[in-house]
C-alpha cells in the first residue's frame, strides 16, 4: 500500500516514477509519497466506488468573517449515504458541527483533496525545473451525528487505493421551496415562547437592513401555522440575491435573535450555512402563505 494515515514523512524526498510525455522539453513525472512501515487498514465504511458524489465548488460558496454559505440546495435519498467532494477551500472542522452543513443528514462522507501534499509537490517541481503530476491523494471522513454528538472516522489514501468517484448533477424538484432561513415561534401562552417578546422588533430590523444594503429580503417569504396557540414558522427563500448577499442577511438575522443582553455579549461561533428544502403545501391548516 502506498499511503498511510499519518503525515510524519511528508517532508521526505518523494519518488519520481513513470515518464509520461514531454512538456516544453521537460519531463512530466508522477510524484507519490514513500510507503509507511505501518500499513493502513481500509475502513469498513469506505466503498470501492461512489457514483452520486456532490462536488462542492468555489463558485457555490460565499465567505464572510469566517462564516460560509454553500448555496447548493439538495434533496437527499433516505436509502443511501450522501457523499461530498470538497473542491472549495472550506475548513473541514465546520463540517463536523451537529447543526451545520445540511443538519437533516445523520451521516455523510466528505472527500477532501490533500492540498498540502499537492502544494509541496508543485514547490519541489518548480524548484528543480520539472513537470510533476502528483499522485491523486485524498482524505476521507465518515461523519455521524447522534443528537449533539458528532463522531468522525478518517483515512488518507493515494493512487489506486482511492475509490472510483462519479459526480452527480444536483436537481431540485419544482414542488419544493429552497429555504435559507427559518424562524419558529412557539405558543403565545402555556408556556409563552420568549421569541414572542421580541417579535415586534422584526419589522424594524428588516426595514433597516434593506435600507442599509439596498436589496430586498422580504420577497418569497412564507408563513406556516403549526398549532392552535399561535405556533408558526416563517421561511425566507431570498430569491434574486447573490450568494454573498444571502450570507450577509443570514449573519445579521442570526445575531438579531439573541434573547437577552448577556447572550448578545457572547461572540457567535463561525458556521457553515446550507439551504434546506421545504414542501410547498397549498391547502389545509398548515398551508404556506406568502407574506407581503
Amino acid at each position: 500500500m502506498r499511503t498511510c494515515l499519518t503525515i510524519d514523512k511528508f517532508y521526505l524526498m518523494f519518488v519520481l516514477l513513470l515518464l509520461v510525455v514531454s512538456c516544453k522539453t521537460k519531463a512530466i513525472k508522477q510524484a507519490i509519497r514513500p510507503p509507511d512501515p505501518q500499513e493502513t487498514v481500509r475502513p469498513y465504511w469506505l466503498a470501492q466506488k461512489y457514483d452520486r458524489v456532490m462536488n462542492i465548488e468555489d463558485r457555490q460558496v460565499a465567505r464572510l468573517e469566517g462564516n460560509y454559505l454553500l448555496d447548493l440546495p439538495l434533496q437527499f435519498k433516505t436509502d443511501s449515504i450522501a457523499v461530498f467532494y470538497l473542491s472549495a477551500k472550506i475548513p473541514v472542522e465546520l463540517f463536523k458541527k451537529p447543526s451545520a452543513f445540511y443538519p437533516e443528514l445523520q451521516e455523510f462522507i466528505l472527500i477532501v483533496p490533500d492540498w498540502k501534499f499537492y502544494s509541496e509537490v508543485n514547490k519541489m517541481a518548480s524548484k528543480n525545473g520539472m513537470c510533476v503530476e502528483p499522485e491523486t491523494t485524498n482524505y476521507y471522513y465518515y461523519i455521524r451525528r447522534e443528537e449533539d454528538n458528532v463522531k468522525v472516522d478518517s483515512v488518507r489514501l493515494g493512487g489506486l487505493e482511492n475509490p472510483v468517484i462519479d459526480f452527480a448533477k444536483p436537481m431540485v424538484p419544482e414542488n419544493l421551496l429552497t429555504v435559507y432561513w427559518k424562524e419558529s415561534y412557539g405558543s403565545v401562552c402555556c408556556p409563552r415562547d420568549p421569541m414572542w417578546d421580541i417579535a415586534d422588533q422584526d419589522s424594524s430590523f428588516i426595514r433597516s437592513f434593506e435600507e442599509r444594503n439596498k436589496f430586498k429580503v422580504t420577497a418569497g417569504r412564507y408563513i406556516q401555522k403549526q398549532g392552535k396557540e399561535g405556533e408558526n414558522s416563517i421561511y425566507y427563500t431570498l430569491p434574486g440575491l447573490t450568494t454573498a448577499q444571502r450570507l450577509q442577511f443570514l449573519l445579521e438575522k442570526r445575531a438579531q435573535w439573541r434573547l437577552n443582553s448577556e447572550a448578545k455579549k457572547m461572540p457567535l461561533s463561525t458556521n457553515l450555512f446550507t439551504p434546506q428544502l421545504q414542501q410547498m403545501i397549498t391547502t389545509g391548516f398548515n398551508k404556506l402563505e406568502e407574506l407581503p
